[in-house]
C-alpha cells in the first residue's frame, strides 16, 4: 500500500510508522518523534545511531516505503551464496560490514567460474549493499575490501556523500524495478554504490576573434566574457596566454582557439569558467 492509498483510509499515526519499521529491520527497530537542539521530525532507531526520515509522519512513512526492495527469492539465494562463498568479505553482522571493492561483481563473476550471471550476481550484491548498515560503513571506513578480505582502495568523498543522501532518505535505497512488458526502451538504471566511477566535467568553448571588451587586472591577467549562444561565460587568462591570443589575431588570416576549463560559480547570465587552458590553431582557407 503507497503512502498516497494510506492517507485515504486513515492518518498515518506512529504505530503505523512501527509497523512499517518492524517489518523492514526486525522487532527492535521503532520510530520516535524528537524535539531538541537538534533537526526536528520523525527518526527510527534500529541500532544505537537514530537516522532521520521526515520532517511528519507522511514524511517518514514515504521514506520507510522508499527502503523496500522488491527481492525475488533468486536474489535472496545469491545473497547466501555470496555469504558461504565469501565470508571473508561478505558479513551477516552489521559491525563487521566493510565496504567493498569498485567492480567488485566483476572479481565474483570470475570467482565463481562464470556460472552465474553478472545480472544475478549483481542483484546479490543489491540486497547487501543497499541498506542502511551498508551506507554506514562507507562513511565510518576508509578503505575497501575485496573477494577475499583484502584493504584494496579507498572510498572516495562522492561515494560517502551518496551514502549520506541514502541513509538521510534523499535518495532511494534502491530504484524500483521496471515493468518491462510494453516498453521497447529501457530507462537507464541508477548504478549502485560500488559501480559508480569517478568523472570530471570539462567544458569547451572555442572563439575565432579577439574578444574586444577585455579588462586587465592589476596581476596582469586578462578578463573578458564571452556569449556562448546565450550563455555568459566570464575567464581570467594568464598574460602570456592573452599575446597567444593577441598574436593569433595579427598573425592568422584565420584561426581558431579553444579555451577549455570547469564550471565555477554563478554569475548573472551564466558561470565563471575555472582554469582555462587554451590550444590556438591556424586554419586554412579551402580551394574552390
Amino acid at each position: 500500500m503507497t503512502t498516497s492509498q494510506t492517507q485515504n483510509k486513515k492518518r498515518i499515526t506512529k504505530s503505523d510508522l512501527n509497523h512499517m519499521a518492524t517489518s523492514l529491520y526486525g522487532e527492535k527497530a521503532y520510530c520516535e518523534y524528537i524535539r531538541g537542539s537538534g533537526k526536528h521530525g520523525w527518526y527510527l532507531y534500529k541500532d544505537t545511531e537514530p537516522n532521520f526520515i521526515g520532517t511528519n509522519v507522511n514524511e517518514a512513512m514515504e521514506w520507510l516505503e522508499s527502503q523496500q526492495t522488491v527481492s525475488t527469492p533468486k536474489d535472496v539465494e545469491m545473497l547466501e551464496l555470496l555469504f558461504e562463498k565469501f565470508p571473508k568479505a561478505f558479513f551477516r553482522e552489521a559491525e563487521k560490514i566493510r565496504p567493498l571493492q569498485k567492480y567488485i561483481h566483476k572479481k565474483i563473476y570470475k570467482a565463481l567460474n562464470y556460472e552465474y550471471t553478472r545480472e544475478d550476481i549483481s542483484a546479490g550484491l543489491a540486497l547487501y549493499t543497499q541498506n542502511l548498515d551498508y551506507c554506514k560503513s562507507l562513511i565510518t571506513n576508509k578503505i575497501r575490501i575485496d573477494w577475499e578480505g583484502n584493504d584494496c582502495g579507498e572510498v572516495s568523498e562522492q561515494h560517502k556523500q551518496d551514502a549520506e543522501a541514502r541513509l538521510m532518505g534523499i535518495t532511494s535505497m534502491r530504484e524500483p524495478k521496471q515493468n518491462k512488458t510494453n516498453s521497447k526502451e529501457q530507462k537507464l538504471k541508477r548504478p549502485q554504490l560500488e559501480e559508480l566511477i569517478i568523472g570530471k566535467l570539462e567544458i569547451c568553448i572555442k572563439i575565432n576573434e579577439l574578444p574586444s571588451d577585455s579588462k586587465t587586472l592589476r596581476n596582469g591577467w586578462e578578463e573578458f566574457i564571452i556569449d556562448t549562444q546565450g550563455k555568459l561565460v566570464k575567464m581570467t587568462v594568464r598574460p602570456r596566454t592573452w599575446k597567444k591570443l593577441q598574436e593569433a589575431s595579427r598573425n592568422y588570416p584565420i584561426w581558431i582557439a579553444n579555451i577549455r576549463g570547469t564550471i565555477g560559480a554563478k554569475i548573472k547570465g551564466g558561470f565563471e569558467l575555472l582554469t582555462p587552458g587554451v590550444q590556438i590553431f591556424e586554419k586554412t582557407a579551402k580551394e574552390e
